[in-house]
């Protein structure tokens, strides 16, 4: 063991002084970057020119949920029909939201009675008019085209990851907690969770979480 670090510490200058710190070797930045790591799983060193993924990478949602977004654009989450497709074995494949499909991850998000309803709210708190598509990626480029203001559109983009990601972490709780499916609970923490990166992220923002409860479109307007 001693010999093998030995080895391994033979090309390492250490420089008196200096404080050791992690850096990122990928795509030479010498820090993460989520759009880097997705590079890096697809094992593609082109940069992603995709209108949707570019608008998804500039959302203000925090890595890691980033991250599941895009894993929901490229159909990688643990579904259950994903899960049953790798050979692993499960008591049922049916949703845990309705029971009535097959938990595929269309269907979880976008097709399943319970993620409507949570849309729904979604789309009269922002005062549009929308059908949806099933597919993600279309979902996501429907859904980011209706915003007709170039200004606050990141936020825009940033309320679809946070509706994504909620019910995800609703469907886990769910399943390894229990409880009952709640659609005003998912809906309350998009909020909440939204508000939170926005305020954090852009300096302009100066208006309350009652506020942005109230008068999303507005807030987003003031946002740059």
């Amino acid at each position: 063991m001693a010999d093998q670090l030995s080895q391994l510490l033979l090309g390492v200058e250490v420089v008196p002084g200096e404080v050791d710190k992690w850096i990122w070797k990928v795509g030479g930045l010498q820090f993460f970057t989520v759009s880097s790591a997705y590079n890096l799983i697809r094992k593609d060193n082109e940069v992603v020119s995709s209108p949707v993924f570019c608008k998804l990478w500039g959302s203000k949602a925090i890595p890691s949920v980033g991250l599941l977004a895009w894993r929901v654009l490229e159909n990688k989450l643990a579904t259950k029909v994903n899960l049953s497709r790798r050979g692993v074995q499960l008591e049922s494949l049916w949703c845990v939201f309705c029971g009535k499909e097959e938990e595929s991850g269309s269907h979880l998000f976008f097709g399943c009675s319970f993620a409507w309803r949570v849309w729904c709210l979604c789309y009269r708190w922002l005062g549009i008019l929308f059908v949806s598509h099933i597919e993600p990626k279309l979902n996501f480029d429907q859904f980011r085209l209706s915003f007709s203001s170039e200004t606050g559109l990141v936020v825009w983009n940033t309320i679809w990851v946070g509706v994504v990601s909620e019910i995800w972490s609703h469907r886990n709780r769910l399943i390894f907690k229990g409880g009952v499916a709640d659609v005003s609970e998912v809906f309350a923490l998009v909020q909440v969770k939204v508000w939170s990166w926005v305020s954090t992220n852009f300096r302009s923002v100066s208006f309350s979480y009652s506020d942005w409860c109230l008068e999303p479109m507005e807030c987003m307007r003031v946002v740059y």
